[in-house]
């Protein structure tokens, strides 16, 4: 496939999209908001903003990315503090947390649809210096007007799990065209520098320059207790806390049926609940129903609860991060089925003992060194996941002694950013 096929494909789908566009609009704020800006259609401020700037242009796709890409974009301000950033999301909860954590960024946008007319009409606006995209984020048609103009693009805390390896390996003739349009490839570990090199991408321009959410620390000093008790909702006169983040269709059930058999040993025990996607919160809310359990919706609180319920469900943006403070045991969703994985640092940052599943895809070397270290639980269903948070429930000690290990397993070094802004400072 080249890109005539890829464009054609991309057309394609958009004719067969249009009809239920309108249902999208109307069904809720995160599908209408940015809708132009995926388009290229700007306000006329940040048309301005954006004139004759050359700004540094990095994209982050969500949150994770965001967060991670808060240590190099604070260094490039205080390196060029007169040049400008430009970041750009693909969702919603990207954007607002780009918002919230991102203060280098002099601009904050949605990334345009890839299509040759709307990249070529984005570039030509914003006449960026360097575009630097994190992760694995293969736009062919930007990439390829970002050459074309001479804007060189780098690709930093690259990952390519062996899923996503097997399926762009299918049109590997068109990834590796694809590839040769970055100027420079800095990959997570040498796993993903091999399977990239193998899929086309010129050795030449790869190195392991590690994974950036290693640098993404919570700002302040990790705390739990009253005080962010009281921020969270939940009060110092609750119990145990089990915090559940990320999670995904057919876990939820998994978890609430632990959750019932914990409830019996452990009578004060709160399992914070956090559905990854805030269009699944309805759906979460209808099974913690099915499950006979008290729960309140985080969004519906007013100040701190009375009675602490049986499930809080987190159907906000962005407060994750405080509730892992309070965890005494955190999970991390989309593991326990094949759903490629999240963040595992967010709660050992906090110094939390962690459980995880089986499927933790971009994750894996942090997973084995949690689980060499102790600070990290494999479980692979209800059973191993009651015995697991048992034991750690059950000796608060056991609890504090995993969590520094789970913390010391993942302390940045700083190595991981030094080596990234290397790369950088190439180009800038």
């Amino acid at each position: 496939m080249g890109y005539p096929l890829y464009n054609a494909l991309l057309a394609l789908s958009t004719v067969l999209f249009l009809p239920v566009l309108p249902i999208l609009l109307l069904s809720g704020k995160r599908f209408r908001e940015g809708f132009w800006q995926r388009f290229a259609v700007y306000s006329r401020a940040t048309r301005e903003a954006a004139l004759g700037s050359k700004p540094i242009w990095i994209h982050a796709v969500s949150v994770g990315e965001v967060l991670a890409a808060r240590g190099i974009a604070a260094r490039l301000k205080a390196l060029l503090p007169d040049k400008k950033i430009l970041v750009s999301t693909f969702t919603s909860t990207g954007n607002a947390v780009a918002r919230e954590n991102l203060a280098a960024a002099d601009m904050i946008i949605y990334l345009p649809l890839d299509y040759p007319w709307v990249v070529r009409r984005a570039l030509k606006l914003f006449d960026p210096s360097l575009l630097i995209i994190f992760e694995t984020e293969i736009w062919p048609n930007l990439l390829r007007a970002a050459a074309e103009r001479g804007t060189p693009a780098l690709l930093l805390s690259g990952r390519l799990s062996r899923r996503s390896f097997r399926r762009y390996h299918l049109l590997r003739r068109f990834f590796a065209a694809v590839l040769q349009q970055f100027a420079a490839l800095g990959m997570q570990s040498r796993e993903d520098a091999e399977r990239i090199v193998r899929l086309g991408a010129d050795p030449r321009k790869v190195s392991v320059t590690g994974n950036l959410k290693r640098s993404s620390a919570p700002a302040g000093e990790s705390r739990a207790g009253g005080k962010w008790r009281d921020l969270t909702g939940l009060g110092a006169g609750s119990g145990r806390v089990l915090v559940a983040g990320s999670t995904h269709r057919g876990e939820e059930e998994i978890l609430l049926n632990a959750f019932v058999s914990l409830k019996q040993r452990f009578p004060d025990l709160v399992m914070v609940l956090a559905p990854r996607h805030p269009q699944r919160f309805a759906e979460v809310e209808k099974l913690i129903e099915k499950s006979n359990l008290r729960y309140v919706r985080r969004s519906r609180l007013n100040g701190r609860l009375g009675q602490a319920p049986d499930v809080l469900l987190l159907d906000t943006i962005g407060e994750l991060a405080d509730f892992y403070r309070v965890a005494d045991v955190a999970f991390v969703g989309g593991s326990l089925v094949d759903a490629g994985g999240h963040n595992l640092l967010e709660p050992a940052w906090h110094r939390k003992p962690v459980l995880f599943g089986p499927w933790v895809g971009g994750y894996a070397e942090i997973a084995a060194e949690m689980k060499q270290s102790g600070g990290g639980v494999e479980v692979g269903g209800k059973e191993e996941f009651v015995l697991a948070a048992s034991r750690l429930l059950s000796d608060r000690e056991r609890a504090r002694t995993a969590g520094e290990k789970a913390y010391q397993a993942v302390q940045a070094t700083g190595a991981v950013v030094e080596k990234s802004m290397e790369l950088v400072s190439r180009y800038v």
